[in-house]
């Protein structure tokens, strides 16, 4: 009798250390854990003040989810110098805050690196530079304007031919940005008629729903050099509502982007694509350059043009 409990407790005991060493080896859950990771958003251009949005993707089962941080320490570096230390600016009326330069201001040319630290996560960097500026050469509205009136929306519709002083011999990449300006108002009940900041509206394809009015924002573009000798030609539409819009001019913004910020909008929309974008409107839903991270640290140069459908 008491050899067979001594078996009984040996076998128990054998049991059990078997099971705790299985747990110590590898489990296959069936779906794969995504480590969390710092995500940056930052566009950059000259002499201006760098914001840098920085969040996090959270693992779940299925879609991310994104937190801000606001408690991470970010640094602009050219080489080996820390130019500066940014400092967290929180977001007003609902749109999230952003690491700010204090007295560093980016030239054209140089290459900087953008480094984020937070406990928790894997340090981050990403290193982009601001390419010179190209020219503006020609910039026309076509003889095929129409213009329609649908449900008290006045609707344009016309082809717009942008040229460009494009150098040889290099590759170059563009980011052409196209906006209807207006003027938001109201009228009191005294009838005086109060104006209020001009805003930047979304020029975009041309589309068949003819109720909807555009949102706040602007056209983007893509382009690698040249299209042709005399640049590209798109078709366009804008339209705004004349009782609570006053119409403006259009403006033409030629941005010469770097190969980083490039490649990272051609995750988001097609190469000649004319694709609505909200101002201000951070992207990072995608991979870009950011090492151990995700999203994008570029710079850019710009110049502006602004025509009306007069022209």
């Amino acid at each position: 009798m008491l050899i067979l409990q001594w078996f009984l407790r040996l076998f128990t005991i054998t049991t059990l250390v078997s099971l705790f060493i299985a747990c110590e080896e590898p489990v296959d859950l069936g779906f794969e854990v995504v480590e969390s990771q710092l995500v940056v958003s930052s566009t950059f251009f000259p002499d201006d003040v760098v914001k840098v949005f920085l969040t996090a993707t959270q693992p779940t089962v299925g879609e991310q989810s994104i937190n801000e941080i606001t408690d991470a320490t970010v640094t602009i570096l050219e080489g080996n110098e820390v130019k500066e230390l940014l400092h967290y600016v929180a977001g007003q009326n609902g749109r999230r805050g952003s690491y700010q330069s204090n007295n560093f201001r980016p030239k054209v040319g140089r290459t900087y690196t953008l480094f984020a630290t937070k406990s928790g996560f894997k340090p981050i960097d990403a290193s982009s530079s601001i390419p010179e500026p190209v020219q503006i050469v020609d910039l026309e509205v076509l003889d095929d304007v129409s213009r329609m009136t649908v449900e008290g929306l006045e609707i344009f519709t016309f082809t717009l031919k942008i040229n460009y002083d494009d150098p040889e011999f290099i590759d170059n990449f563009y980011d052409i940005r196209i906006s209807q300006m207006v003027m938001p108002y109201f009228v009191k009940s005294n009838g005086d008629t109060v104006k209020m900041g001009t805003k930047a509206k979304v020029v975009q394809p041309p589309i068949e729903n003819y109720e909807e009015n555009t949102v706040t924002g602007e056209a983007s573009i893509l382009v690698r050099d040249r299209p042709a000798e005399d640049g590209l030609t798109i078709k366009l539409q804008s339209r705004f509502d004349p009782k609570t819009e006053l119409l403006g001019d259009l403006q033409a913004e030629l941005r010469t982007v770097s190969e980083p910020y490039f490649d990272y909008q051609l995750t988001i929309q097609r190469e000649g694509q004319a694709l609505p974008i909200g101002v201000g409107d951070p992207r990072v839903s995608s991979f870009g350059n950011v090492q151990q991270g995700v999203g994008v640290f570029a710079g850019y140069n710009r110049v502006f043009r602004t025509f009306s459908l007069d022209d």
